[in-house]
């Protein structure tokens, strides 16, 4: 009994060591799938079609499988991965979410109890984001009459070859290539285009645009507007008024610039027929318009021919003609001869002194504001020294010694008309009827004598006659309330100075 225990011991003890070692020999025999990685297909900008087949399961079930991708080499399922249910045999797989134009990396997976196997790696590139170019529209240049140079640079081709580049124009905004357009070429980058055929005076708008297989795009609007056909302007020529011994009024009206700005109008005038502005002219400024010009420097009794002109860039332009005759520059006034010297102001001026029968002739000597001759002048005697209330006197028979002697128009000059005398006349020192004086002749050619009379000081004159002349003007002198001004004529020059009221001077009148 005892061996038969013994022998069913070792009987089951074998059974258990060969069911052993054959559990051992099976678990050693498992191994890593084989799995294959499949073309990649379908791929569009997000997607892509790939998949694999699982050859062999190891010995082990293959517990799950799919693909694995990733922008870095040989991705594994820790990277982005499907799932696409177990066992050996082929499997399709969707990859999605991916980003446009970029490389991705795949491999096909297959997980068993002895880890996971990959198939060989297959790269990819997902379809760029196609995108109508990007251009910008250059400014507008050399704008001519019928034509102007634009153009333009196209920044990004949007991911497609740019076939055709240009500008587009049209008398309307937003203009299209179904407008009219220049074709410059192809590809990216900066470009020149001619526009021609345009229309003078016209404004026109200009696109650059860029054309690829997604469509066409436009840069920014421009807009522009073609010279003028420019002519010569239109000018019409005044009547002549106020026509005096040696000024005349005339002027104009501009009523067409001929499309190009007009830099000068005025008058201009001369002794024959059709002037020109090569003959004496005023400058009345520019544009066009009406205008009003003073001619001065005239001859009397003289007959002048006057045009209107108008200058823009294409030339000189002049209205029809005009003509007038200046009056007489000499005339009497209450048996007193007066000359027109051709002056700014058109005033006229004595021929003699108060209380003088000729030019030659000294005539009377006042005190500054008295009508009346007197023996000796001083201080003490002189009505107007003291009186600060005094304003200029021409023309006031109380203070005017030429008013009050004379009459009528006549007055004493003014400080101002003096000065006038004195900017626009010359003057030379000389002799008449044997009588030493300053010829003072005006813009006009005609002159006047003013001989070197001296002044009164007291009872008599001072050593300056023959050699130096003193004229009072009406205008008291602002610094010092006891002086006045005066016209003082010499040997060296003509000037208006201002000496004491209280001495006796000489007095030369004038008249508007």
């Amino acid at each position: 009994m005892k061996t038969k225990r013994i022998l069913s011991r070792l009987a089951l003890l074998m059974v258990a060591m060969v069911m052993v070692f054959v559990a051992c020999k099976k678990e050693l025999e498992e191994e890593l799938a084989s799995v294959s990685t499949n073309n990649v297909e379908g791929i569009t900008q997000t997607a892509a079609v790939c998949g694999g087949n699982v050859t062999d399961d190891g010995g082990a079930n293959v517990t799950a499988r799919g693909i694995c991708w990733s922008t870095s080499q040989n991705p594994t399922t820790n990277d982005n991965a499907t799932y696409n249910g177990t066992g050996t045999g082929s499997f399709t797989s969707n990859i999605s979410g991916l980003t446009a134009g970029t490389t991705y990396y795949v491999r096909a997976y297959a997980v068993n109890n002895q880890g996971t196997a990959y198939g060989e790696e297959r790269t990819f590139c997902t379809e760029k984001n196609y995108e109508l170019p990007t251009v910008v529209t250059n400014n507008v240049t050399n704008v001519t009459k019928t034509g102007a140079v634009c153009g333009g640079k196209v920044t990004s081709d949007g991911n497609a070859t740019v076939t055709a580049r240009g500008v587009c124009w049209s008398i309307t905004q937003n203009p299209t290539i179904n407008n009219n357009k220049t074709n410059s070429g192809s590809g990216t980058g900066s470009f020149t285009s001619n526009i021609t055929g345009l229309q003078p005076g016209t404004t026109y708008y200009v696109r650059a645009y860029a054309t690829n297989s997604q469509g066409t795009a436009y840069g920014s609007q421009k807009s522009f507007t073609t010279e003028d056909d420019i002519q010569v302007p239109t000018v019409t020529t005044s009547s002549v008024t106020n026509v005096t011994g040696s000024t005349a009024v005339c002027g104009g009206n501009v009523t067409s610039d001929g499309n190009a700005t007009v830099t000068a109008r005025g008058v201009c005038w001369s002794t024959s027929q059709n002037p020109t502005v090569g003959h004496n002219k005023t400058t009345d400024g520019g544009g066009t318009g009406s205008f009003t010009s003073n001619i001065t420097g005239l001859q009397s009794g003289t007959t002048y021919y006057v045009r209107a002109y108008a200058t823009n860039s294409q030339g000189t332009a002049y209205g029809s003609q005009k003509s007038f005759t200046t009056e007489t520059t000499t005339g009497t006034i209450g048996g007193h001869e007066w000359v027109d010297l051709g002056l700014p102001s058109g005033l006229k001026w004595a021929t003699c002194n108060v209380g003088a029968t000729s030019p030659e002739g000294y005539g009377n000597y006042y005190a500054w504001g008295e009508t009346t001759t007197k023996t000796e002048y001083t201080i003490e005697n002189s009505l107007t020294y003291y009186d600060s209330t005094i304003g200029d006197i021409s023309g006031n028979p109380t203070y005017d010694a030429a008013r009050a002697n004379w009459g009528s128009t006549w007055r004493m000059p003014t400080r101002t008309e003096m000065q006038e005398l004195v900017n626009y006349c010359t003057a030379v020192f000389e002799t008449q009827n044997g009588i030493w004086g300053s010829r003072v002749t005006g813009p006009n050619g005609n002159s006047i004598f003013l001989p070197a009379t001296g002044y009164y000081y007291y009872e008599s004159l001072n050593g300056s006659v023959g050699v130096n002349g003193a004229y009072w003007s009406s205008t008291p002198s602002e610094n010092y309330t006891y002086c006045a001004y005066e016209l003082g004529v010499g040997s060296s020059s003509v000037g208006v100075l201002y000496l004491q009221r209280n001495l006796g001077l000489t007095v030369r009148p004038v008249t508007d």
